[in-house]
């Protein structure tokens, strides 16, 4: 990780501690951090592309491969706060759930590269049919989780394990397409 890029993306954290994203300037940023906006744009684009980054590196920090779905209601559990702040903004919601659409789309692609041989046949149309479903069913879980207090973590990762299934169900849908 980049040492430099990544303090423009704290900085853009705690600024939305202060105010709503759509409302943080680049110039803000720099200000704070004394540098130009040079150096801002020397990493991002745009102040969009600083949360999407933010958003990934938080979230990659604290979710193993391994523990896919119970690493991603942990995550929201450990940072309500800033899953909080990224919700409060029509924008910034929409970066965060899209940053971690992909982030866990890829994840997915990983996992099943390594661990179903099937897979590695499939044409990439039909390995991001399969992982966009997958990640689909997880986000909706974790949506739900978020935006409903009488529903458990517990729960959520019970009906993500149900949507995923076992590793032979993933095979199975994956042979499906291979034929």
């Amino acid at each position: 990780m980049n040492k430099r890029k990544f303090e423009f993306a704290l900085e853009l954290d705690r600024e939305m501690l202060e105010e709503p994203f759509s409302k943080i300037s680049i110039s803000q940023i720099c200000d704070n951090l004394n540098c130009s906006r040079q150096s801002f744009y020397y990493y991002f684009k745009k102040i969009e592309d600083c949360l999407a980054y933010l958003v990934r590196e938080t979230f990659k920090s604290r979710v193993r491969e391994d523990y896919l779905i119970s690493d991603i209601f942990a995550f929201f559990e450990n940072n309500a706060d800033f899953v909080a702040r990224c919700n409060k903004d029509k924008e910034a919601k929409t970066i965060f759930w899209d940053s971690l659409y992909i982030y866990i789309k890829k994840m997915l692609d990983l996992i099943f590269s390594k661990n179903i041989v099937d897979y590695l046949s499939l044409y990439p149309e039909q390995k991001d049919a399969i992982t966009s479903f997958y990640t689909s069913g997880i986000l909706q879980q974790a949506r739900l989780y978020l935006s409903k207090p009488n529903v458990t973590k517990e729960k959520c990762i019970s009906h993500c394990k149900i949507i995923i299934g076992s590793r032979e169900d993933t095979r199975d849908m994956i042979r499906r397409f291979n034929r």
